[in-house]
């Protein structure tokens, strides 16, 4: 066969009802991808999630759907084209056991992203230490994490399957304070609820803060505890705020603690 039967076939086939009927496949794939991360981002990542969550959502859902949809297609293009898919399949044998071998390691990707999903490891927006390094969760989906550095800023891509074990900063932190037993428990308490008061309104990144009460007696005083949230890349300007509060309502009152600590 010449070139100018080559050209005449490939024109033949760009006209035939095959051809228009495999790029209709194509397109709906894609247009099918499109509406379904819209309706991830609309329905799945629901108002109830805090916005820094939705991205781990979306990401792993749609990674997966992905690969479906892709599949899906493909098949369908080859049945229309005149592929025996089934007899393909079959007879794959050597070819089949290299492409496994191939797309090994992303199966593996797919199935650890899966299951910190699953397990909740973390999510987008969380706070983790990484390689000894805090760092921020900036992307996750069923393949691959992105970290980013909290001291650098530098940004890791990480295979999911590489992550065994991974440490989630809380969120949550404590203020201690140590009385002498001469100091008044009543003045300590409206001490305490001013201190409370004040941080729920001055302090932006507080979640939730409260008063715990009286947490332990030692025989140099009595420790009381305020019990706060916030998110842990905020922890030191949240700690900073709440000792400044603290010590302008320890003056207020006119009581001193022996001992103080504000722990993340």
């Amino acid at each position: 066969m010449n070139k100018t039967d080559n050209i005449n076939t490939f024109w033949n086939y760009l006209n035939s009802q095959t051809f228009i009927s495999s790029a209709i496949v194509i397109i709906i794939a894609i247009v099918l991808m499109y509406v379904i991360k819209q309706f991830l981002i609309k329905k799945v990542a629901y108002t109830g999630k805090k916005d820094q969550h939705k991205n781990t959502y979306i990401g792993v859902i749609f990674n997966v759907l992905q690969y479906v949809v892709l599949i899906a297609a493909a098949v369908i293009v080859l049945k229309i084209n005149g592929v025996d898919v089934g007899s393909i399949l079959t007879g794959l044998g050597l070819l089949g056991m290299i492409i496994g071998l191939a797309l090994q390691d992303t199966l593996k990707d797919i199935i650890a992203g899966l299951n910190i999903y699953n397990n909740n490891f973390y999510k987008v927006g969380d706070m983790v230490r990484y390689n000894g390094e805090e760092c921020d969760v900036k992307y996750f989906n069923a393949r691959v994490t992105k970290f980013q550095s909290i001291n650098t800023n530098s940004t890791y891509t990480v295979c999911n399957s590489t992550i065994t074990s991974i440490e989630k900063i809380k969120d949550r932190g404590i203020a201690r304070y140590l009385f002498s037993f001469d100091t008044e428990k009543k003045i300590v308490d409206e001490c305490m609820e001013t201190i409370v008061d004040r941080s729920k309104k001055e302090i932006e990144h507080i979640k939730d803060i409260y008063y715990d009460g009286i947490n332990d007696i030692s025989t140099i005083g009595v420790r009381y505890e305020l019990k706060y949230q916030c998110p842990a890349h905020k922890a030191e300007e949240v700690r900073d705020a709440m000792a400044e509060i603290s010590y302008e309502q320890f003056k207020t009152f006119g009581i001193s603690p022996v001992f103080s600590s504000l722990m993340k």
